[in-house]
């Protein structure tokens, strides 16, 4: 009886399969084991700095180092191939749902293998490439030191100390005759940046190894638009940057972008990582980035926590060239205040508490935590 029942539920189970569409057996087990390594990670933080120490620098040395030989964005491109042939796909879909009476059952199931298999495919590159890395150990937990609260007086004294430093670091560059900053001739920003991240590397070993070029994007004009300075793309493990945003930010954008091809995931981290990386750098114009950088974020918060009149006693002793800088910085985002603005914020935020990181935008700020926790240590030593 027990026999006669196992073979008759096995034959079940085959005619069941026999009867699916060939493509779900590639997209369920795609998608299952997508899932399970994304609840996995979630759940395990153990797992997650594994991965991410373990198997994903072997795609950041493949599908990283191939992508990198490449002059130009191979993501943005695959990008447009992508919206190209879905326009093409629907138009050819309608025509032939049109005319192919009998046939359009069919049609559809095709048309929805098709979309499935390409949001299975998505979503599995992406859990590979990036997802897991959400749920890695942070840097600071790696690189040996806590991350407190702090205290209004403890802000207002970073404050001063990048003040100062940005203060020498302007005294050091070449500044057009707007006083502000143009790297056209001055530097090869890929290079710099990634030797900047390797000196960073020689301290940290969670930053070690290859890095690949980071890619300027063809529709740079269109980032503005988002107000979207750069971007890792996951897919072809890529650092692009908008080659049109003020050339002072550029630095800091792709060393920021060049972190998150080290597995570290979070915005706040991703901009201490470059933070130090340009202040490091043996070239000025990599430290007046950080610098400046830092010091955005430093008095913003002071702001927040003290009032104007704090503000603008500290910023009175601000270089003409770093007052200059930051009105420029403002006119130039000033116009691209759109609702797609609004809207690519909005997106951001929501991705940003998908991954885990609950307070959405305000991440960032946490960058100046992680500030004063160095700062503080640096100085115990």
């Amino acid at each position: 009886m027990i026999r006669k029942a196992v073979v008759t539920l096995s034959a079940t189970i085959k005619a069941f399969f026999k009867k699916l569409p060939k493509w779900l057996y590639y997209a369920v087990p795609a998608f299952l084991l997508s899932l399970a390594l994304t609840l996995l990670a979630k759940n395990t933080a153990d797992f997650a700095q594994w991965y991410s120490t373990t198997i994903y620098p072997f795609f950041v040395g493949t599908v990283g180092r191939i992508s990198s030989v490449l002059p130009f964005s191979l993501c943005e491109i695959l990008l447009y191939a992508v919206i190209i042939l879905a326009a093409v796909g629907v138009v050819f879909t309608v025509i032939r749902f049109v005319k192919g009476k009998g046939k359009r059952k069919k049609l559809l199931m095709r048309v929805l293998a098709v979309v499935v298999c390409f949001a299975v495919s998505v979503f599995m590159v992406f859990t590979l490439f990036c997802g897991i890395n959400y749920n890695r150990f942070t840097f600071s937990e790696v690189s040996g030191f806590t991350v407190e609260t702090y205290t209004a007086q403890e802000l207002a004294d970073l404050c001063v100390y990048i003040l100062k430093n940005a203060n020498d670091a302007a005294g050091k560059i070449e500044t057009d005759e707007t006083l502000t900053v143009s790297l056209d001739g001055k530097i090869d920003l890929d290079e710099e940046c990634k030797k900047a991240m390797n000196r960073l590397g020689e301290r940290y070993d969670s930053l070690s190894g290859f890095y690949p070029d980071a890619k300027a994007v063809i529709a740079s004009e269109g980032m503005s638009y988002m107000k979207i300075l750069g971007m890792y793309a996951p897919f072809t493990i890529e650092a692009n940057y908008n080659a049109n945003a003020p050339d002072f930010a550029k630095p800091f954008t792709v060393c920021h972008e060049l972190s998150h091809l080290k597995g570290f995931m979070r915005e706040d981290e991703a901009n201490f990582i470059a933070y130090l990386a340009c202040t490091g750098s043996d070239n000025v114009y990599l430290q007046y980035a950080g610098w400046v950088y830092a010091l955005i974020y430093a008095a913003n918060a002071l702001y927040s926590a003290a009032g104007a009149e704090i503000y603008s006693e500290l910023m009175s002793y601000a270089d003409s060239r770093i007052v200059a800088e930051l009105k420029s910085n403002s006119e130039y985002w000033k116009k691209y205040e759109t609702p797609v603005a609004a809207v690519a914020t909005t997106v951001n935020d929501t991705y940003l508490k998908s991954q885990g990181q609950s307070d959405g935008k305000k991440s960032y700020g946490r960058f100046v935590d992680l500030m004063i926790s160095y700062e503080k240590m640096q100085a115990s030593e």
